[in-house]
């Protein structure tokens, strides 16, 4: 995939509640990092991986997010619905090959060049090397980590927050990144069969490990796709990213930019306003 023009999606409709009053007035990716926000990073980065065509999926105060050269597509539900359904308002732009991610999470560039190398319709970017991380993490404890069993050749088994850490015998456990990327094939399955879920699950059914069908995670439809049989692969990266779910992991990014190898973060200072 590499060299070829992609689409690039972010998915920025939630407010980002746990980061207290830090998004009383923005959602949690206009956060500061130095002199840009966290979203004009992740614009950066798709943009420098080939992402010419890129779509923002808005929804908590939309109006703030103002980059220009990019689709916007407002997920009227966004306090109703999670993030595989806000994903999903832009189907109708859901072509690949693309790369889609969350909007809480700091990626450094290689990570996104890595995972167009794989090979595979769709790929999801998972850290073998994650538990660390979590030291200090009380605001975001170990257990909500969405993690991912997968095979020695790097086809996933498992995903999800309701898996060990502790993986079976003879296969790896990593965490999901909340970045992928999909093929033309891809795309158009993962659109398919969401299609098809849709069709037959009214929003309040539950759905895999969601509660319901309208609160499920992009976990949850990629666990479909592996049940139906269909092939998703890994690409297995070691730290080079962290989430910024809380106001203590927005608070400490400059002190874990060190341990989770931030490379390009470690040459920003002074981002975290005392708040």
């Amino acid at each position: 995939a590499i060299g070829l023009p992609m689409k690039g999606f972010i998915i920025a409709a939630g407010r980002g509640s746990r980061m207290g009053a830090l998004t009383s007035d923005q959602p949690k990716c206009l956060l500061p990092i130095g002199n840009l926000t966290l979203l004009d990073h992740t614009v950066n980065n798709l943009r420098a991986s080939n992402c010419s065509d890129i779509s923002i999926i808005v929804g908590y105060k939309a109006e703030t997010i103002n980059i220009p050269d990019v689709e916007y597509i407002y997920n009227e539900n966004y306090e109703s619905n999670n993030i595989l359904h806000s994903f999903m308002k832009a189907s109708d732009f859901i072509e690949g090959p693309l790369i889609a991610t969350y909007s809480d999470i700091w990626v450094e560039p290689w990570i996104y060049k890595n995972l167009q190398e794989q090979a595979g319709d769709i790929v999801l970017a998972v850290d073998i090397d994650w538990e660390t991380y979590y030291q200090g993490r009380t605001g975001h404890p170990i257990s909500e980590a969405e993690n991912v069993y997968f095979k020695t050749d790097g086809t996933v088994t498992m995903i999800g927050k309701h898996l060990s850490s502790v993986s079976p015998k003879g296969l790896f456990c990593g965490e999901f990144l909340g970045l992928w990327y999909m093929s033309e094939r891809g795309a158009n399955l993962f659109r398919t069969e969401f299609d098809s879920v849709n069709k037959n699950l009214n929003l309040n059914d539950p759905f895999q490990h969601a509660k319901s069908w309208e609160m499920s995670y992009i976990t949850d439809m990629v666990q479909e796709l592996i049940d139906k049989g269909h092939t998703i692969r890994c690409a297995s990266i070691e730290r080079g990213w962290a989430e910024l779910d809380t106001a203590q992991d927005y608070k400490r990014l400059i002190d874990i930019a060190e341990r989770q190898r931030l490379t390009t973060l470690g040459k920003i200072h002074g981002h975290v306003e005392n708040s």
